[in-house]
């Protein structure tokens, strides 16, 4: 049986996929998590206005 860190620290692991993405890919992957975090942000202030709505009723 093969004993197994926990935690590995990241020098052990090797390389990443990031490492291995050219530049552009690495942009427009960025760029998508920032439009993701931006639609979430948008969608929780309108649930949260909504939310507040109803408990002032």
């Amino acid at each position: 049986m093969k004993a197994v860190a926990l935690f590995e620290s990241r020098r052990a692991r090797g390389s990443r996929a990031w490492d291995e993405l050219s530049e552009i890919d690495r942009l427009v992957l960025l760029e998508a998590v920032r439009q993701r975090r931006k639609y979430q942000a948008q969608k929780t202030k309108i649930y949260s206005e909504l939310y507040g709505m109803r408990i002032n009723k």
